[in-house]
């Protein structure tokens, strides 16, 4: 579960920012849309299931995003990844001087019932800082900090806590460029594991592309459970897209091994020649998606997936697979423009599924960003889950809850954000086409 997370210095992120995801004890309604989880020195606090960010072009809101997924991908991928002279995910504030200094980040999660606070500050050339608190019973426990020494052009250390045990070798392993949390779990680090699992098991979905989300994943889901078919299948007739039901089978086309393309990967070929052992045709294995409507009175009116449903209906059939397994899973999923080619009652029944007790019983989180004005919706999300982001003069990116405005409860938050009461809206100047 995510708590917080702190970004400065960051692309167009200049000061500090702060998005919480901490619910307030003020707002009593869509109590569903909360966490309800007991923390250790966290006593009377709940938590959001969703958060929708809204902001104008090019405003920041995606940077946020990007933050997030990199400070991720640094504690994954840094150890093993990167190579000894690559660049750090480091991407400062360009129009000041604060291109010398660091990019910093701060994440305040849970993982296996147990609170951290992960701070990191980096250039592009090594991590100047990092450091990681661990709150099993509500106290702090610092566990280990790291700082780049100027003088000495080394680093120090501290180990502060008896309670964490350092590994041998492990400082001397870790690159300038590498996060000590992903060298640690590289040489099976046990204490640190959980948060390393945590990072893991983030979903990033990427929405926009021609190529869009592939249908596979959700086609092998209903394929192999009967019960996901059964949920999927009644997800698709309760869109309203007159969709009754919904087939998955798997097609098996055989080619002669001298027609076979020359561009096929190597790696493919081989698999093949595994597969086939030997035979004089290969087997290629695919799975045919088939929807049936009701069109015109007419039942099971059958209509092929690739050519004949919208780009909508694919996507949204797409998406169903990945989104379910989040939900399961009660991980953090990440999303930029959810609304790409989605009607908005489609991603209406998206964002239900995650505020839903029944659906969401492992509290997995969403974070999106939108331009939809109708998701301002207080039947579907509380005050509290809209944040925005907009630019000052100085081309910085400000973050900010929709709270900070304290709207009436009988307010249309539809109406205010368009009329730009919240900010977060485009100014666009009378006469720009003249």
């Amino acid at each position: 579960m995510l708590i917080e997370f702190k970004v400065g210095n960051y692309r167009s992120f200049r000061e500090t920012q702060t998005l919480s995801l901490v619910a307030s004890n003020s707002d009593k309604e869509l109590p569903g849309n909360k966490i309800n989880r007991q923390l250790p020195g966290m006593s009377g606090l709940n938590y959001l299931k969703s958060v929708a960010l809204y902001g104008a072009n090019a405003s920041g809101k995606s940077n946020l995003l990007h933050a997030f997924s990199d400070v991720v991908h640094f504690i994954r991928f840094s150890a093993h990844k990167f190579g000894p002279n690559d660049k750090t995910i480091a991407e400062p504030f360009k129009y000041s001087d604060c291109i010398s200094e660091p990019s910093s980040f701060e994440v305040t999660f849970v993982a296996d019932g147990v609170r951290y606070l992960f701070c990191l500050s980096l250039t592009k050339d090594r991590v100047v800082e990092e450091s990681l608190v661990a709150y099993p019973k509500g106290l702090p426990q610092k566990w280990y900090i790291r700082k780049w020494n100027q003088n000495t052009e080394q680093y120090d250390w501290a180990f502060p806590s008896g309670k964490f045990k350092k590994g041998r070798g492990l400082v001397e392993k870790t690159r300038p460029n590498a996060a000590f949390l992903s060298t640690a779990v590289q040489f099976e680090h046990p204490q640190l594991k959980p948060m390393y699992a945590w990072c893991a098991n983030i979903g990033l979905l990427q929405l926009g592309g021609e190529r869009g989300f592939p249908p596979k994943y959700t086609a092998n889901m209903m394929l192999k459970s009967s019960d996901d078919h059964s949920l999927i299948e009644k997800l698709l007739r309760n869109a309203d897209l007159g969709i009754v039901s919904a087939q998955v089978k798997e097609k098996m086309k055989f080619i002669p091994r001298d027609e076979i393309k020359q561009d096929i990967p190597h790696h493919l070929l081989e698999q093949m020649e595994r597969d086939n052992k030997g035979e004089k045709k290969v087997v290629f294995k695919s799975l045919q998606v088939t929807l049936f409507h009701q069109i015109s009175g007419e039942t099971n009116v059958k209509m092929d997936f690739d050519d004949e449903e919208s780009e909508g209906t694919q996507r949204y059939f797409s998406l169903l697979g990945p989104w379910l397994d989040e939900l399961r899973a009660g991980n953090v999923l990440i999303v930029d423009e959810l609304e790409t080619s989605l009607h908005p009652f489609l991603v209406r029944e998206l964002i239900k599924l995650f505020n839903s007790d029944e659906h969401n019983p492992n509290g997995a989180q969403l974070i999106f960003t939108t331009h939809n004005p109708f998701l301002l919706d207080t039947t579907l999300f509380r005050r509290d889950q809209f944040w925005f982001t907009e630019k000052n003069q100085e081309g910085a990116t400000q973050l900010y809850p929709l709270t900070d405005f304290t709207p009436r409860k009988d307010e249309s938050l539809t109406r205010g954000y368009l009329a730009g009461r919240y900010g977060g809206v485009p100014f666009i100047p009378e006469g720009l086409m003249k």
